[in-house]
């Protein structure tokens, strides 16, 4: 039997229909002749798996996914009833749900209340606990894996790149998982723990509650910027059905660092259900609730008000932006603004007549310390109108968000830059001790020729410019390596630009 031809039959199974493809094999719905049960046949095929060089590992990894979740007996695991290999095929046979996936629902732009969000949440909660206390750790949780049933019950799905604690499978350093719904460990290629799962689906919450993506992007680059160091805005704030309580639970679960989230799914359970009271106790949720009185409130968000309009449409205050220039995606669900414009006059903060003598009073002060300025620097410099290269009007550019790829073959540059290869895979691995992965950068202002910064060895870093520019130009280069650069405009991108540029070995 070639590649391209499906089976009749794998095990006592007969195949009925196939259901969908997926990266490693094909997904069949298949008949139990010997009891009538319907049941949903998950396959990998070595020959697909040969080309990678660890088919052995991947053949492994996948039947994994039946020892792990097989072991498992809770209401929210979907059921394993059989796995074996036939023919250099691989096959689970599972418990067969065909009312949907959160997934399902997502695209078909399904709205949920708070209240089932949680209850869905909860539920998916319990059901990780469960798995988290056996050792095993999901690492994939999105909505694709979480079955809803026609009871309105869900079942968590495929763990076929599940961890398991005594297992030496997956070594730590691996990045494995579907990129919008990694854990910032999983990113860094660090090891993982249940904290990750709950932080995933903390992503899930969001999208439920918001319709939006915390961490959007179609690019990895740019995913993994945002998942790393930007905080998405709170939940409450996109959908005002949301409550103060419910928004930083989630906010909780999303936080950067494991110690800072639940770290039990029974914890975050619990907390996503008292969230929905009244008055819940913080014992329980474990955050501390927005009890400001109503004009502060109002001050705080003038202020956020302020701050966006000096950063890129969709950046949260006080954060830089994680779009990379060259790579440049379109945002995944965040075509809404971030950072809430509410110009609301607040008149608790100081009475119209006495502010409007105020502001007249500082607008004559700044006018006559900036002419007494003018007038000295005009006399000291010689009765020469001062000129200057820092631009005075309009966005600048103040700092640059950059990261550095290196690809030692062509193949794997040009898979990373046509988005064919969104993991990277190809990439140099980045050692901070013998500086593996690094370039040197050269950060220009194309207008004046200026350097503006000139930085050794970067991978990741936020480089603070000499002065604020208009434009710029990024020159990355490494020995052995072509040069490269990239441009940016404050037009486009004020304040911190994040830019992300690749070099090939020559």
């Amino acid at each position: 039997m070639t590649k391209d031809e499906a089976p009749t039959k794998l095990g006592r199974y007969k195949i009925v229909r196939e259901l969908g493809k997926g990266a490693m094999g094909v997904v069949y719905e298949g008949l139990d002749p010997v009891i009538g049960r319907r049941v949903a046949i998950k396959t990998a095929r070595r020959d697909v798996m040969e080309s990678s060089g660890r088919a052995d590992e991947l053949m492994e990894r996948f039947l994994r996914e039946a020892r792990s979740a097989g072991s498992l007996n809770h209401r929210g695991i979907i059921t394993i009833f059989d796995a074996d290999i036939e023919n250099g095929i691989a096959y689970i046979a599972m418990e067969f749900i065909d009312s949907g996936s959160l997934q399902d629902a997502l695209t078909k732009k399904k709205r949920f209340s708070p209240e089932k969000v949680v209850e869905i949440s909860a539920a998916i909660c319990e059901a990780l606990a469960e798995a988290h206390q056996a050792g095993i750790v999901h690492r994939d949780v999105k909505p694709a894996n979480i079955m809803i049933l026609p009871d309105g019950g869900i079942r968590v799905a495929d763990f076929g790149i599940a961890y398991v604690s005594d297992s030496n499978l997956t070594q730590e350093g691996a990045m494995i998982g579907t990129p919008h719904f990694m854990s910032p460990e999983q990113f860094m290629g660090q090891k993982v723990d249940g904290r990750s799962d709950l932080f995933s689906l903390g992503v899930i919450m969001y999208e439920l509650l918001t319709g939006e993506k915390p961490f959007g992007g179609e690019v990895l680059s740019t995913v993994m910027h945002r998942v790393i160091k930007v905080n998405p805005i709170e939940p409450k704030e996109l959908n005002f059905a949301v409550t103060d309580c419910l928004s930083k639970v989630v906010m909780k679960a999303l936080s950067k660092k494991p110690n800072d989230r639940y770290q039990t799914g029974r914890e975050m359970a619990a907390a996503l259900r008292e969230s929905l009271k009244e008055n819940p106790d913080p014992a329980i949720t474990q955050v501390v609730l927005n009890r400001e009185s109503a004009a502060p409130a109002r001050e705080s968000l003038h202020a956020a008000t302020v701050v966006s309009e000096a950063l890129p449409d969709g950046t949260p205050p006080g954060q830089s932006a994680s779009v990379p220039d060259g790579l440049r995606g379109s945002l995944t669900g965040n075509s809404r603004p971030q950072g809430a414009v509410i110009t609301n006059f607040d008149p608790t903060v100081t009475r119209p007549g006495k502010r409007k003598a105020m502001l007249v009073g500082i607008i004559g002060a700044v006018a006559l310390i900036a002419f007494i300025a003018v007038v000295a620097v005009f006399f000291l410099g010689g009765g020469k109108t001062p000129a200057t290269t820092t631009p005075t009007k309009g966005p600048t550019i103040s700092k640059v968000d950059l990261t550095v790829w290196l690809f030692d073959t062509q193949e794997a540059y040009e898979a990373a830059k046509t988005g064919k290869d969104d993991s990277y895979s190809g990439a140099v691995k980045y050692d901070v001790k013998t500086k593996t992965g690094t370039a040197n950068v050269k950060i220009l202002d194309p207008d004046t020729g200026d350097v503006l910064a000139d930085e050794k060895d970067v991978y990741m870093k936020i480089i603070t410019l000499k002065r604020p520019a208009k434009n710029i130009k990024v020159v990355c280069s490494r020995e052995g390596y072509t040069e490269t650069s990239s441009e940016a405009s404050a037009e486009v991108k004020p304040g911190t630009v994040p830019i992300v540029v690749l070099l090939k070995k020559k």
